[in-house]
């Protein structure tokens, strides 16, 4: 059974932790006692998210997608604290782009926080993971790309690349008891997605589709980011968790 007090005192990296269901992580990773150091590339929110968070939150200024700064959100993490016990790679951009639209510019960007942050922050704390046991590494993608939902080609290209590295690394860091697994959340009702994108049509969709009849919300995504971290899933790396409500079956 997953112990909430194995938390106590360990200490987490959340990537865009101020809004959404970073935030949320952040926040149950708070309760359970870990002292949890997050970043995100708006200062203004990041830092009203650490007040709002308490005492064991920590929070770094972060653009994602400059390699230097992953490195000094790194170095800032392992001044205060000396060491990981977990990471979760959540940062994303989930901008709607039709692919008639699509630049170089655009991929190069999804591609740099979407994907290439999670190779670059799980790179920079590696030496950090690799002090003491119980490590893991939690990589957050989307069901969205299993769907092939449009317009969504370049983030459902740079998300479903999620899992190959997950299963990658997960074979290259396990001899040194470090796991790495992921989630696919469905569609969450955070803020932003009920501000910009959700009408009531789509809400009704949701449920007619899903096994479960109620929205999903990031409440329902933190237990199981918090499951996969703890040692009740030690003989679990590799896997990617889909928290839909069943919409979607693997």
């Amino acid at each position: 059974m997953m112990d909430a007090s194995e938390f106590a005192d360990r200490v987490a990296v959340v990537t865009g932790g101020s809004e959404g269901i970073g935030y949320d992580f952040c926040r149950t990773l708070c309760e359970v006692g870990c002292e949890v150091y997050f970043c995100s590339r708006n200062a203004e929110k990041g830092q009203l998210a650490a007040k709002a968070l308490g005492r064991r939150a920590h929070y770094y200024q972060t653009d994602l997608t400059a390699p230097n700064q992953i490195k000094a959100f790194a170095a800032y993490v392992s001044e205060l604290a000396g060491r990981v016990d977990y990471l979760v790679n959540n940062a994303a951009n989930d901008d709607r782009i039709k692919f008639d639209d699509l630049t170089v510019e655009e991929c190069d960007r999804m591609w740099a926080l979407n994907l290439r942050s999670f190779l670059l922050m799980s790179r920079a704390c590696l030496e950090l993971m690799r002090q003491g046991e119980g490590k893991s590494i939690v990589n957050i993608s989307t069901s969205n790309y299993m769907f092939g939902l449009e317009p969504f080609t370049i983030y459902n290209a740079t998300k479903s690349g999620i899992l190959g590295f997950t299963r990658s690394l997960a074979r290259e860091l396990g001899k040194e008891g470090i796991r790495v697994n992921m989630i696919s959340p469905g569609w969450i009702m955070t803020e932003k997605q009920l501000r910009k994108y959700v009408t009531e049509e789509d809400k009704q969709a949701l449920l007619r589709e899903q096994s479960v009849k109620h929205l999903i919300e990031a409440k329902h995504v933190s237990p199981v980011m918090l499951f996969l971290l703890s040692s009740a899933a030690c003989a679990m790396s590799g896997q990617n968790l889909v928290v839909d409500g069943g919409r979607y079956f693997q």
